[in-house]
């Protein structure tokens, strides 16, 4: 994936830590230029709002972070829990397959015995 591709995924994955990236600049941007043209309370105002902004995107990303882990957990063990089925279904699957050659032993060593008595019994006759 390209760098763009990565951040359009993140993205996707929590839209509020853009979001917040997002407001939190444009609060700098304003609160600079508040700076800029001397107004103190207009620059005051941003500067708290970008430090409450920063605070909303840290909460989106740590909140994020914990939802998402939480969901692939529970995909990772689903995932876990097919394999552990499909390794049940081969092994059910084999003991089948050594059942039913155990049973084709048993009946050729039936069908010889009866032959061999079969012999044995035209001879004596």
């Amino acid at each position: 994936m390209s760098v763009l591709e990565k951040i359009a995924y993140r993205s996707k994955q929590q839209p509020l830590v853009p979001l917040g990236c997002l407001a939190t600049t444009v609060a700098v941007i304003m609160a600079a230029k508040g700076v800029r043209t001397g107004n103190a309370p207009s620059a005051q105002f941003w500067f708290r709002w970008r430090v409450g902004l920063q605070g909303f995107t840290l909460v989106a990303l740590v909140f994020g972070s914990i939802y998402f882990d939480k969901t692939f957990t529970e995909a990772k063990k689903s995932d876990e829990e097919l394999a552990i089925e499909k390794a049940r279904i081969r092994q059910n699957l084999w003991i089948e397959e050594l059942e039913r050659r155990d049973q084709e032993m048993k009946d050729r060593q039936k069908r010889a015995d009866l032959a061999r008595k079969l012999m044995e019994d035209s001879k004596k006759d």
